[in-house]
């Protein structure tokens, strides 16, 4: 397929190209239609960061299951599939924002607000440098379980690894966050019991 007609070609012989590899091909599909699924996207995450996570989530897995995927009509099956990711999206900052109102609730109440509020930002601040601090896999499934909800079982299938290794990094995560959060224990208390392993 010729990089000067591809601009021509129906959504149908696109997909057949990038079925078999056509990586220009693929380049035509992002380019009619990134803009379209940026553009429903960000109407709704009102995120620019968010809303190109999504859509670049969106055509990355369309390439990786180019060769499976069934699509009778392309335009159908990205508002589709991007409407799903705007409903996963959204409900994972619901679950975050649920977790954090609990969270709330471990803190004292202080006399002084801004004081109150000032700790709590210095115990997440600290907590997130040393989450950055665990090995990248460990740092992964401590993410998805324990501060985006995901269960051990999705976790496991989404990252194709064993739920025993999934329990094991959550374990291992919480044995060295605990060591050196000593002064902030309230805090990783919250982390340990908001999600049962």
């Amino acid at each position: 397929m010729k990089a000067v007609k591809i601009s021509s070609i129906s959504d149908v012989q696109l997909l057949e190209a990038i079925r078999q590899d056509d990586e220009i091909a693929f380049a035509e599909l992002f380019k009619r239609y990134w803009k379209k699924m940026h553009s429903i996207v960000f109407s709704r995450v009102r995120s620019v960061e968010a809303t190109n996570e999504i859509v670049q989530g969106l055509f990355i897995s369309l390439w990786k299951k180019r060769k499976t995927l069934l699509i009778d009509h392309l335009q159908s099956y990205l508002y589709t599939s991007v409407k799903n990711r705007i409903l996963n999206h959204l409900e994972s900052q619901m679950t975050q924002r649920k977790h954090w109102e609990y969270y709330r609730k471990f803190i004292p109440e202080a006399e002084n607000t801004t004081e109150r509020d000032v700790a709590l930002n210095e115990a997440m601040e600290v907590i997130e440098n040393e989450v950055e601090l665990l090995p990248e896999k460990s740092k992964t499934i401590f993410r998805l379980n324990r501060l985006e909800g995901q269960s051990v079982s999705e976790i496991a299938n989404s990252l194709n690894l064993s739920e025993k290794a999934i329990q094991y990094h959550i374990t291992k995560s919480l044995k060295t966050l605990r060591l050196h959060l000593k002064d902030y224990i309230l805090t990783l208390s919250f982390l340990m019991v908001i999600l049962p392993i």
